[in-house]
């Protein structure tokens, strides 16, 4: 029992980390792409917001799974 716990904790910070690094990484990219086209509106920041939101809700949702499944 307690290996699969251990690999179901794996999983989930390994899911959780590459989510935050796949949203760096693109919203990095983005904003010099808004920096260098049209920097006097910061259209990034809508994406910034709503990907923000989206992962949040997402490894929220994610994590309680994980907790629940752990009871």
């Amino acid at each position: 029992m307690k290996f699969t716990d251990g690999k179901k904790t794996t999983r989930f910070s390994l899911y959780a980390t590459m989510s935050v690094v796949k949203y760096i990484v693109v919203n990095l990219f983005l904003f010099v792409v808004n920096w260098l086209t049209s920097p006097h509106y910061w259209w990034v920041l809508w994406i910034i917001a709503g990907w923000g939101i989206g992962l949040v809700l997402n490894l929220m949702s994610h994590y309680l799974e994980y907790r629940l499944t752990q009871e």
